[in-house]
C-alpha cells in the first residue's frame, strides 16, 4: 500500500508538472514554422473557408492560400539519437545487481525511474513548434460570383482624410443586391493578402460531360480583412547590392 501511494503521488505531480510547462511556454520565442504547397480545387473539403489572396485576381480565376495548423517537433533528427542512446542506456541497466528488495529501496527507484520520465516529458514538450502549411489552391469563378467586402472599402477625402459615408452613399454601395451582406466591389479591387470568406457551389456536372467532374466554382467571395503577415513574391527578391 505504501508502494501503491508513493506510486499515484509522483504520477499525479508529473502530469501537473508537464501540463503546466505547456502552459508557460512562451509563445512569442517560438515562431510558427511556415511551409507553401498547391492542390487542387477537389480536395478541399466543404462549401465555406477562410483563405488569403496570394495573386491578383482575374474574371476567371482567384488564387487563394488556405492555412493549415499542425504541431511538428522541430529536433526530429535530434531525439532520434537521444531516443538510440536511451535504449543502449536502458540495455545496460536490464541486468543490474541484485540488491535488497527492501520496500525503502524500491520507494527510491520508482522515485528515480519518475524523474527521468518526467525530465524528458519536458524536454519533448520543449521541442514542439506550430507549423503552417500554406496549401494554394485556384477557383474558378463566373460571371455570377458576388464579390463583396464585409466593411466599405477605405476611401480618402479631398483633404487626404479617411472619408467617412453618408447612410445615402453606403445604401449605394450595397450594390445592385442590396439583400446580400457586405459591399459590392469589382473583382479588380481584390489585391493580394486580403483575407476572404470563399463560398463554392458543388453541383454536379451535366450527364452529357464525358469527365463528369463536380462543377466546382465560388459563388461569393467576402473580403473580411488583411493578413499584415502576408508577403507577395515581389517583395520576398531581394535587390542585388551593386
Amino acid at each position: 500500500m505504501y508502494l501503491k501511494f508513493i506510486s499515484f503521488s509522483l504520477i499525479s505531480s508529473l502530469f501537473l508538472t508537464i501540463s503546466a510547462s505547456g502552459q508557460g511556454q512562451d509563445g512569442n520565442k517560438n515562431k510558427s514554422l511556415e511551409t507553401f504547397s498547391k492542390a487542387n480545387i477537389s480536395k478541399i473539403q466543404g462549401t465555406q473557408f477562410t483563405a488569403r489572396i496570394s495573386k491578383d485576381p482575374n474574371n476567371k480565376t482567384i488564387t487563394v492560400q488556405i492555412p493549415n495548423q499542425k504541431v511538428v517537433n522541430k529536433n526530429d533528427n535530434d531525439n532520434n539519437k537521444k531516443d538510440d542512446n536511451n535504449k543502449n542506456g536502458n540495455n545496460n541497466n536490464n541486468n543490474p545487481k541484485r540488491n535488497n528488495n527492501s520496500s525503502g529501496n524500491q520507494a527510491q527507484n520508482l522515485q528515480k525511474q519518475i524523474a527521468q520520465a518526467q525530465a524528458k516529458q519536458i524536454q519533448m514538450l520543449k521541442s514542439l513548434k506550430i507549423a503552417t502549411e500554406w496549401v494554394e489552391v485556384e477557383i474558378p469563378i463566373k460571371e455570377t460570383t458576388k464579390i463583396r467586402t464585409k466593411t466599405p472599402l477605405e476611401a480618402f477625402d479631398e483633404k487626404g482624410g479617411i472619408k467617412k459615408y453618408s447612410p445615402e452613399e453606403l445604401k449605394t454601395l450595397k450594390g445592385s443586391n442590396p439583400s446580400l451582406p457586405g459591399y459590392e466591389v469589382k473583382i479588380d479591387e481584390l489585391t493580394p493578402g486580403a483575407v476572404v470568406e470563399v463560398t463554392l457551389n458543388r453541383s454536379p456536372g451535366n450527364k452529357d460531360d464525358k469527365k463528369g467532374d463536380d462543377k466546382v466554382f465560388a459563388t461569393m467571395i467576402m473580403v473580411i480583412g488583411k493578413d499584415a503577415t502576408f508577403k507577395s513574391a515581389a517583395d520576398n527578391s531581394k535587390n542585388k547590392k551593386k
